[in-house]
């Protein structure tokens, strides 16, 4: 009965490969494509083409590099998985990521984590629940590589603490699929021509220049256009979901700009969120560091929205994160502009008045919602900051005043050589 679901060129590939059933999906939500494709996922033939079956969907390109996501997932290894990411670069298939278990998607978000004893009570059973997929996953995908490749490679991947990572290689034929396995967090499968895996996180190509010949090349993308706006281009966009994950959310869009070509699911398990469903307790101001760390960069952090800072680091090609306070109203009205903006491109926002400045969330109010922006970028003549957002290529290049960043935003994070 499996063998139907395999193509021709698939029955060489190890049985392990395919196994006899499988877990999941994790999430009950995850679509199903309902048909086995690890065999076609590792025919070269089709990495050659770069055509890979089965219900695609374009994504926003990050860093350079496209991305096709699997809109309903197949068997892949013996398991539905929650997400199923190709990477390709110059219209060559470079990675696929396959991600089986996430805690983003599994825990999900609480505005306020575990509040109560009954939130902390089912919680902990919540997350017991989590490692014993965990467990099963890892044990499960580690038996059929190496029943199907032999022994796997543990190698050391990423150079700052919280980003250092151990992964197991194994070899089949023309692939390597790399297995990473990320404690508390997440379990996952990448698959590589061999000689095409990666030892580091840094784009190889921006990695070999020195930092003024990178710091050159960042400035060389920033343009000015007819608006007046200073822009930083070349800004990926991710997709953060019901998740509490905006801080790492932008943060990946930023890195990812400045060439940093490492999966959200590593910054995620960097920051070691404590599944809670919140934010709170994690070491996501250490993820900025250990970021600007892979990138031989620094970064700093300011309580305040300096306009002119701003446009210099946008002017260098450098975006800008900011942790603001936000409200409903607000964003809403965000998200109205921007689709009037659409309509009317010459469009300006108006200069607010005193009643709705009173209305904008307090930056030092810490009881306030907050959320992580990107800014990139600016118009001081017209007063207006250019933002994108961690929810999709929809929430790509919003606009607000200056005078509202500068009072909503508590920490505006920059980089620099």
């Amino acid at each position: 009965a499996v063998l139907c679901l395999m193509s021709p060129g698939a029955l060489a590939i190890p049985q392990s490969f395919f196994g006899n059933g499988f877990f999941g999906p994790v999430i009950p939500a995850t679509p199903r494509f309902g048909k086995n494709l690890t065999g076609d996922f590792l025919t070269f033939a089709n990495w050659e083409s770069g055509e890979l079956p089965g219900p695609w969907e374009k994504a926003p390109s990050f860093a350079g590099r496209q991305r096709q996501i699997m809109s309903a997932n197949p068997i892949l290894f013996g398991a539905v998985p929650s997400s199923v990411v190709a990477w390709s670069q110059a219209g060559e298939l470079r990675e696929i990521e396959i991600q089986y278990l996430d805690a983003g998607s599994f825990f999900g978000f609480k505005a306020r984590g575990e509040r109560s004893h009954q939130d902390r009570e089912a919680g902990a059973k919540r997350r017991a629940e989590f490692d014993d997929y965990f467990a099963k996953h890892l044990a499960d995908l580690r038996q059929r590589l190496e029943e199907g490749c032999g022994a796997g490679v543990a190698r050391r991947v990423g150079n700052s603490d919280l980003l250092r990572q151990t992964v197991t290689d194994y070899r089949w034929e023309d692939f390597v699929l790399r297995l990473i396995a990320r404690e508390g967090h997440s379990v996952g499968l990448s698959v590589f021509r061999d000689g095409g895996e990666p030892d580091g996180f840094l784009n190889p190509e921006l990695g070999a220049l020195d930092a003024k010949l990178r710091a050159e090349r960042l400035a060389d993308s920033a343009v000015e256009n007819e608006r007046g706006d200073v822009l930083a281009t070349g800004l990926p966009i991710v997709q953060q979901g019901h998740t509490p994950f905006c801080g790492v959310g932008s943060l990946a869009m930023a890195a990812g700009a400045l060439g940093l070509q490492i999966s959200q699911a590593d910054l995620e398990a960097g920051a070691a969120f404590r599944n809670t469903g919140s934010a709170r307790g994690s070491r996501v101001l250490e993820l900025y560091r250990a970021v600007a760390e892979e990138l031989d960069m620094r970064v700093t952090v300011s309580s305040k929205f300096d306009p002119r800072r701003v446009r210099r680091s946008i002017e260098a090609g450098i975006p800008v994160v900011v942790w603001r306070r936000v409200s409903r109203e607000r964003e809403a009205a965000h998200r109205l502009w921007a689709e009037r903006l659409a309509r009317e491109p010459e469009a300006r926002l108006p200069e607010p008045s005193k009643a709705e400045m009173r209305e904008w969330p307090e930056r030092k109010k810490q009881s306030l919602p907050s959320h992580g922006s990107v800014v990139c970028g600016i118009n001081i003549d017209q007063s207006e900051v250019v933002f994108s957002e961690p929810w999709g290529d929809a929430a790509r290049d919003r606009r607000m005043r200056i005078e509202e960043m500068e009072a909503t935003a508590y920490a505006v994070f920059y980089f620099r050589f």
